[in-house]
C-alpha cells in the first residue's frame, strides 16, 4: 500500500472528526492512515489548527506520537513540554495528556496505537474524570 501526499493530505484518505463530544477539544482533524484486521496497530494522523487542542484524557493503552510538522506543546500529567518537528512522545498507560497548538501553523502529529484499545477517559483541568456520553477511541 502506498498513499501519496498531495500537499494537503494523502490520496484516498479522508480527514474526519477527532471526537464527537463537544467542549473537550478544539480544531482537530483525524485521519486513519493504516488500519488492518491483521495488524496489531493503527496509524493515525492528527492536525491541530493554530489555537486548537486535543482532549485532556487518559487511557489504559500506551501510544507513540511523532510531530510531523509545526510546533506546540504536550501536557503529560502536571508537566508541559514544548514540541517541534520530529520530536517524539511516548505516552504510558494512564498518563493524562493533551496536545496544544499555540503556533501560527498547523501542528501535525502521527500517532501509533494498538488496534484493540480502551476508550479514553476525558479529564477536567485538574485531572478529574468528566462524565460524558459515548467517548470515541
Amino acid at each position: 500500500m502506498i498513499k501519496k501526499w498531495n500537499g494537503s493530505g494523502w490520496e484516498g484518505i479522508q480527514a474526519g472528526l477527532y471526537k464527537t463530544e463537544p467542549g473537550s477539544w478544539k480544531d482537530v482533524a483525524r485521519s486513519v492512515l493504516h488500519a488492518s484486521p491483521s495488524a496489531a496497530f493503527q496509524a493515525r494522523y492528527f492536525e491541530v489548527a493554530p489555537g486548537g487542542f486535543s482532549s485532556f484524557e487518559r487511557h489504559e493503552h500506551e501510544h507513540f506520537v511523532m510531530v510531523v510538522c509545526g510546533r506546540g506543546s504536550v501536557q503529560l500529567g502536571d508537566e508541559e513540554h514544548r514540541l517541534e518537528e520530529r520530536d517524539i512522545v511516548g505516552i504510558p498507560s494512564q498518563m493524562p495528556h493533551q496536545f496544544r497548538n499555540d503556533g501560527e501553523a498547523v501542528l501535525g502529529i502521527l500517532c501509533i496505537v494498538d488496534s484493540v484499545r480502551d476508550r479514553p477517559t476525558l479529564l477536567g483541568q485538574t485531572g478529574e474524570p468528566l462524565e460524558t456520553s459515548k467517548q470515541r477511541a
